[in-house]
């Protein structure tokens, strides 16, 4: 185990960032959480009206060779090439990165593509691994006011007291107990 006695509790509507050394267990906590992986000890749960949206950390793709076009219409197939190229140009995705191989685009063309296939999915807790990791400044501010105006829950993983510092309201701090 890499957390220990640790318990945190959030109501409806909180914006909770969640900080701590790399490699304390922030990702894995959030994981077994969203039931990815299997809980070594502890218990948590949820309220029944929670629907989570996920954003990871790592910019993983079942086939690197797709473009944002094929993910977000093999995801979505009832949407129009015209409505898939709109949604991906609402976050950011250029008519050109819109066509290229996900592998090839930079990270923060994929973090795009992620939170575009996020924002699609009907949730009111968000749960989100480092969102900013690979964002420039522009995509950080719009990401930003889209979570203040956000009216559900989010957890947050971040270093970056810059940009959650304003619109949350509560800081958990992991540290290792040694």
């Amino acid at each position: 185990p890499v957390l220990s006695d640790i318990s945190f509790s959030i109501k409806g509507g909180e914006k909770i960032v969640m900080t701590g050394f790399n490699g304390i267990g922030k990702s894995t906590l959030l994981k077994t959480l969203i039931s990815q992986i299997p809980s070594l000890s502890g218990s948590f749960r949820f309220s029944e009206q929670v629907k989570i949206g996920y954003f990871e950390q790592e910019l993983a793709w079942a086939d690197i060779e797709k473009t944002p076009i094929q993910i977000v219409s093999d995801a979505y197939p009832s949407l129009t090439i015209k409505d898939v190229r709109k949604r991906l140009a609402g976050c950011g995705i250029s008519g050109k990165h819109a066509m290229q191989e996900i592998g090839t685009l930079s990270g923060g063309e994929q973090a795009k593509v992620k939170m575009c296939l996020l924002m699609m999915k009907p949730c009111n807790f968000l749960i989100m691994d480092e969102p900013t990791n690979h964002l420039d400044a522009l995509a950080k501010e719009s990401l930003k006011t889209a979570l203040e105006e956000f009216e559900g829950t989010v957890l947050l993983v971040s270093h970056e007291e810059a940009f959650y510092r304003e619109w949350t309201q509560k800081v958990i701090n992991i540290e290792k107990k040694i």
